[in-house]
């Protein structure tokens, strides 16, 4: 995938120190607390996962004991796996093979990346570009 300018990659690595998956669960809902606030509020997410099947869905229509849940997770559990808007400009693109999240977007950016920062550390990329750390 080419990484658009307004995105945020991160290494899921932190997560392999994380025995009862609460890191993992944080990310899971702040990446989906962060797709469903920039959605539109009648508005649909895609969610594809590579040679399996897609769905189309209302994020403000999901979550709750009784309610559907979200169709695919962020977290790229063997597969790719993404989220898109209906204008494809914001989304999340699960990479499993490099153990990554990219979250693209610049509204999903404002509200989910610094959480994001919190849960797996420092970015690995920006805009596509390897971050470098001093």
């Amino acid at each position: 995938m080419k990484e658009p300018l307004d995105s945020v990659t991160w290494s899921l690595a932190s997560l392999d120190d994380d025995p009862e998956y609460e890191r993992l669960e944080r990310l899971v809902e702040v990446v989906e607390q962060g797709l469903a606030t920039c959605a539109p509020s009648h508005g649909t997410l895609f969610a594809l996962d590579w040679q399996h099947a897609s769905f189309r869905f209302s994020p403000h229509l999901v979550r709750g004991s009784e309610q559907e849940q979200w169709p695919l997770s962020p977290y790229p559990d063997g597969d790719y796996y993404i989220h898109l808007s209906e204008d494809f400009l914001t989304g999340s693109f699960g990479h499993p093979w490099e153990g990554s999240p990219c979250l693209f977007g610049q509204d999903l950016l404002d509200v989910a990346s610094a959480k994001v920062d919190d849960i797996l550390g420092s970015p690995i990329r920006r805009s596509g570009l390897h971050t470098h750390h001093a």
